[in-house]
């Protein structure tokens, strides 16, 4: 089904369907406090990432990239980030190791149909890395215009 076909209630349960396993919102200008649970600041790191990235893979010839980092991928780059603060690498292997990947595709592609992407108008992902970078949320900072 097409999110265009979907009324604005019905997009809204599904946004809502589409938080983390521990109710973890989606990426948002803010990180999870510090005072979140480890997985809930990975989840939402992996997620913001993986924004990012599905952004620049589709939009890199208008110009926008996924900034400079000694990482790449969003997994090795969440995890080396919250290790680089400070994170036990053990217990971020453990939730590497239990979670569902599908809850944080969901997770992106709802941010991105929340932020207008459609998923049959690749182009549409260009005008929100373009938004997002203007606002400096937590994606654009992800993202760098060339």
């Amino acid at each position: 089904m097409s999110l265009r076909l979907l009324s604005i209630p019905a997009l809204l349960a599904l946004l809502a369907a589409c938080q983390g396993p521990s109710g973890a919102a989606l990426p948002s200008a803010n990180a999870p406090a510090r005072s979140a649970s480890l997985a809930e600041r990975w989840e939402h790191r992996v997620v913001t990432i993986s924004v990012a990235e599905r952004i620049a893979d589709q939009c890199y010839a208008e110009g926008i990239s996924l900034a400079p980092s000694p990482w790449s991928g969003a997994v090795t780059r969440a995890t080396e980030e919250l290790v680089a603060e400070g994170a036990d690498r053990a217990a971020l292997d453990a939730v590497y190791a239990n979670h569902d990947f599908n809850t944080s595709a969901a997770s992106a592609g709802a941010y991105l149909a929340a932020r207008g992407a459609l998923p049959d108008v690749p182009e549409s992902l260009c005008a929100v890395g373009e938004a997002e970078i203007a606002q400096g949320s937590e994606v654009g900072r992800v993202l760098q215009k060339l």
